[in-house]
């Protein structure tokens, strides 16, 4: 399940991580994939660090379990790793892909959090390859113009939008 949003700071890597532990609570083996090389989050969530990581697995350094660490039984997180000079390259590569299609067989959920819509074509290009994608938007920040555009995006390259998940949503409001 790829997880992005039209915009910055919208909670999409907060939503990822939650989303993981749940999961992994549940008693599914879970794997959070942290996809966002220009601004990655997911280690500083699981307060861990982000030397190794998916650019290295893409590369060709590094298995899988030489990179991943497991902050809770059942969940796997792959960080990001050192930023590319290229990481729209490394996030449209065919190696991508052939991992996706590899990490699928050996857990219940693969979550990929994304760089937001907005602002590169990666998230795009990897909606395209994910199962399906929920859009993470912010209740107080997002316009409907950017959620629409991010929408039209999605299906333009045939991403399975599952659905929403608003964030900082305000019942009295």
């Amino acid at each position: 399940i790829v997880l992005t949003s039209a915009g910055r700071d919208e909670g999409k890597s907060t939503t990822v991580a939650n989303l993981g532990v749940t999961l992994a609570r549940a008693g599914k083996h879970t794997l959070i994939l942290d996809c966002d090389l220009r601004k990655p989050t997911q280690h500083s969530i699981f307060r861990t660090r982000n030397i190794m990581g998916l650019v290295d697995l893409l590369i060709g350094e590094q298995e899988p379990q030489e990179v991943w660490i497991e902050p809770i039984p059942n969940l796997k997180l792959i960080p990001a790793g050192a930023p590319p000079p290229n990481p729209a390259e490394i996030l449209t590569s065919r190696r991508l892909t052939e991992f996706l299609g590899r990490v699928r067989q050996d857990f219940d959920y693969v979550l990929v959090d994304t760089p937001p819509m907005g602002y590169v074509s990666e998230a795009a290009a990897l909606a395209a390859n994910g199962d399906g994608v929920l859009l993470i938007l912010d209740s107080q920040r997002t316009r409907k113009g950017a959620l629409r555009q991010a929408l039209r995006r999605l299906r333009s390259v045939g991403a399975n939008v599952l659905g929403t998940v608003m964030n900082k949503y305000e019942v009295s409001r």
